[in-house]
């Protein structure tokens, strides 16, 4: 891993970054850093990237500016947050009034794409909001300071920087998805969660909460990142492995208890999302 950090003021701009070249390693089996930094605009300008092999973060911490993503305009005000693929063509151009100040990271890795997938599904909007943005300053410069020490373990001190990085926008942005979903949502998810046992589906969900299996289907998935079908299924493997751990029930006994009362069809169900058949799995635990 090699870096090279500097700071530059230009008639438009004073910023502080940290360029990075990871290692061969890093690049192939972690995520990793690009570039890091802090940027003060002292006068409107527009950057523009495009077909960019990188992820960027960006918060303002002060000011304001516009983003523009896909074609797409955002304004950004201090304490707004974005994170996006720049694959896709991007720019931003900080206001003359009020200029602003940001941090942002780039990073890649093989394991972003899941992440960014599930973000927009829960920040469709692309930016979110922060009251306090310390926690995200801070692994900002905690990278820029690791990537200082040239060493493989630091460069897995920033895999887990980053990882840490991704799963704060996401569980913060669903924690606030169930905070603003409606009380319905969260009785069907624990009505749910005591009767899978039973003849669930969608519909009869539905029909159950007085609701449109669609608006239904929609609103749990953005919620908890599943279908409902999946979150079912989900509930019934896992009690399923619980039972052929802990009793000496026959599979067939087990599926009817799991609400499939079909053998076949629950051998089918957990060799699909545990990759091996219960009765295997019974012995292997």
């Amino acid at each position: 891993m090699q870096n090279f950090s500097f700071s530059n003021t230009s008639k438009v701009t004073e910023s502080n970054r940290i360029i990075n070249t990871p290692s061969d390693f890093a690049k192939t089996n972690l995520l990793y850093l690009q570039e890091a930094g802090y940027l003060k605009s002292l006068k409107s300008h527009i950057s523009k990237r495009e077909n960019l092999n990188s992820y960027l973060f960006l918060i303002v911490l002060s000011g304001k500016g516009k983003f523009t993503y896909q074609n797409q305009e955002y304004f950004l005000f201090p304490k707004n947050c974005l994170l996006i693929d720049c694959n896709h063509p991007y720019s931003h151009q900080s206001s003359e009034e009020e200029p602003w100040e940001l941090m942002w990271i780039h990073f890649n890795g093989n394991m972003v794409s899941p992440y960014l997938t599930y973000y927009n599904v829960l920040v469709p909007t692309l930016l979110f909001h922060v009251e306090n943005y310390t926690d995200f300053t801070t692994m900002i410069e905690q990278c820029m300071q690791l990537s200082s020490k040239k060493d493989l373990s630091s460069e897995f001190l920033i895999h887990k920087t980053i990882t840490d990085l991704l799963t704060l926008c996401i569980s913060r942005n669903q924690k606030e998805n169930l905070d603003t979903s409606s009380g319905k949502l969260k009785e069907i998810k624990e009505y749910i969660d005591l009767n899978f046992m039973e003849d669930l589906s969608l519909s009869s969900i539905a029909d159950h909460f007085f609701i449109s299996k669609y608006h239904l289907a929609r609103e749990f998935k953005e919620v908890y990142g599943m279908t409902i079908g999946n979150h079912i299924t989900a509930c019934r493997i896992t009690y399923a492995k619980t039972l052929l751990r802990f009793s000496d029930l026959k599979i067939e006994e087990i599926a009817r208890k799991c609400g499939i009362p079909d053998t076949n069809y629950f051998t089918k169900v957990f060799k699909k999302l545990e990759g091996t058949t219960p009765k295997v799995y019974r012995k292997q635990w």
